[in-house]
């Protein structure tokens, strides 16, 4: 996220993330131990839409931005860790309750390295339509393709 518009841009997402989270409901939508990683959207608005994601341990994204979308999302069980690339590689632990928002164009790598199952509510601004996929090379992410809505998921 860089600069204070983006900052005011995707603050609003941080606020949808939270407010939905609070739904006791959301812990049984989706199987708590999962063999893959598995995904629900949940609500799809002209403003955001949001999604539901369940973390197996060792459940991995890749490297990858959400195109065009801003977007936010909070741990609702377990943990997760989470690798960003500015210049240095930074690591950033996620646990219950916490929550992040980002600008368009953010490239990260989202992962479950506990031992214990985790499950995230994610929103993006505007919807998803592309993702981009990155090779992380040590001091430089490569991009590897770009995934779209309705072919890749």
């Amino acid at each position: 996220m860089s600069g204070p518009a983006t900052a005011l841009a995707v603050l609003p997402l941080l606020e949808v993330v939270r407010d939905h989270a609070a739904d006791p409901d959301l812990l049984e939508l989706l199987d708590p131990c999962p063999q893959d990683r598995s995904w629900i959207r949940l609500l799809a608005t002209d403003d955001y839409e949001l999604w539901l994601i369940s973390w197996p341990v060792g459940a991995a994204t890749d490297w990858h931005d959400h195109g065009s979308s801003s977007g936010a999302f909070t741990v609702l069980r377990g943990q997760l860790t989470e690798h960003t690339f500015d210049g240095g590689l930074q690591l950033v632990d996620h646990q219950v309750g916490d929550g992040k928002a980002f600008g368009a164009g953010y490239a990260h790598n989202v992962r479950n390295d506990s031992d214990e199952p985790a499950l995230s509510l994610h929103a993006y601004s505007p919807r998803l339509t592309t993702m981009t996929r990155f090779a992380f090379r040590g001091d430089r992410l490569e991009v590897l393709g770009v995934e779209r809505a309705g072919e890749e998921w």
